[in-house]
């Protein structure tokens, strides 16, 4: 029987088909296995917080922004809520270093999104002693997820349709959703996996992420349920409302084709009935072939778009290049991967993002 995810029971089943990691990220497990089996006392990863030291705050991980800024609401003054990814960094370039394994190791929750994103994520849990680890939650468990298909064509698919290459976990930490977060070596390998990870960006999919997230605080500490509760009332709120504008900017716009530079707002685009074109792919790195830009301003002259969207953290270079061939100006589209020092300094999260995407593309569709 599948497990609910947050909850402890029969051990998780993992996908197959996993590229190996570089030698040194395998070399850093193995320092970290050592750490962890030298490492004893203390109440147990994953134990409820009324079961262990009284007053003890929930100690969680998430593996990048949005699922961090989704756990930091959601856990409140009953959690410290760790982001792997610096402030600053793309988290398509980062990998994680010894220490980053161990404050996953010594977490009670370990939050990832799964659907490809960390491809690290396997071979880390993988590589933890028996009864090691955290609870770990996988947060797109559910989601309707849009697979790539050989051609590049793409499909949506309820998550766990077609993950049929299973074997028994055999380790301590439970995968709570029931299987394996992802394929692909290092953090972000598109090309070597069959899903667009990018499910955050739609607000009808990030409620999914969110109710998972929920669901976790509560298998790690049942005693502060109410709270959790309360608190995931209110997130869950303000994603509606979001999901409502979202759904009116799209009705109300003139325009139903945006031009991006890197093809993250699939889930945005298919959710809301607008269309993206994508000068660089699922990979915000991939050089576009110079037949891939001239369809693109064929596509743009023929709709008539007056706008190419690039996004933040990742070099302009080409979209620029690409608008002033057109005579048309660009937009910054944020796909929400991190976030500066300098937003998170002036208080800037998920939502004030969206709302600021909302805006861009109800400019670029006008």
């Amino acid at each position: 029987m599948e497990e609910k995810p947050g909850t402890k029971g029969a051990a998780g089943r993992w996908r197959t088909g996993r590229k190996m990691l570089p030698f040194a990220v395998l070399c850093l497990m193995a320092a970290l296995a050592l750490f962890a089996a030298g490492c004893g006392g203390g109440p147990a990863p994953g134990e409820a917080v009324g079961e262990g030291e009284a007053g003890k705050r929930l100690n969680v991980v998430a593996s990048f922004y949005p699922l961090y800024d989704f756990a930091a609401k959601i856990g409140g003054d009953d959690a410290d809520v760790i982001n792997l990814v610096p402030a600053g960094v793309d988290s398509h370039d980062w990998s994680p270093k010894l220490q980053d394994m161990r404050q996953i190791s010594e977490a009670d929750l370990f939050v990832y999104l799964g659907a490809g994103y960390e491809g690290w994520v396997d071979d880390f849990l993988g590589a933890l002693a028996p009864g090691e680890g955290p609870l770990v939650v996988e947060a797109s468990h559910g989601a309707a997820l849009i697979r790539i298909s050989g051609n590049g064509g793409t499909h949506s698919a309820a998550d766990g349709d077609d993950h049929g290459h299973d074997h028994a976990d055999g380790n301590g930490h439970e995968l709570a959703d029931g299987h394996g977060g992802g394929e692909g070596g290092r953090g972000h390998d598109h090309g070597n996996n069959d899903t667009d990870p990018h499910v955050w960006l739609s607000p009808k999919q990030a409620l999914v992420l969110a109710a998972n997230i929920k669901n976790a605080f509560i298998g790690a500490d049942p005693e502060n349920r109410a709270d959790y509760e309360s608190r995931y009332a209110q997130l869950e709120a303000r994603l509606h409302d979001l999901d409502a504008k979202m759904t009116k900017m799209a009705a109300e716009a003139k325009q139903k084709t945006f031009i991006v530079s890197h093809e993250s707002f699939g889930y945005l685009a298919r959710d809301y009935g607008l269309t993206q074109i994508g000068v660089m792919g699922l990979a915000p790195d991939a050089e576009p072939t110079l037949g891939k830009l001239e369809e693109i301003r064929g596509e743009a002259r023929k709709l008539g778009i007056r706008y190419i969207l690039f996004e933040e953290l990742v070099s302009p270079k080409v979209a620029e290049t690409l608008a002033e061939s057109l005579g048309i100006d660009t937009l910054v589209l944020n796909p929400l991967e991190g976030l500066t020092e300098d937003q998170l300094h002036a208080g800037e999260d998920y939502f004030t993002v969206m709302e600021r995407n909302l805006t861009t593309l109800a400019i670029a569709l006008d």
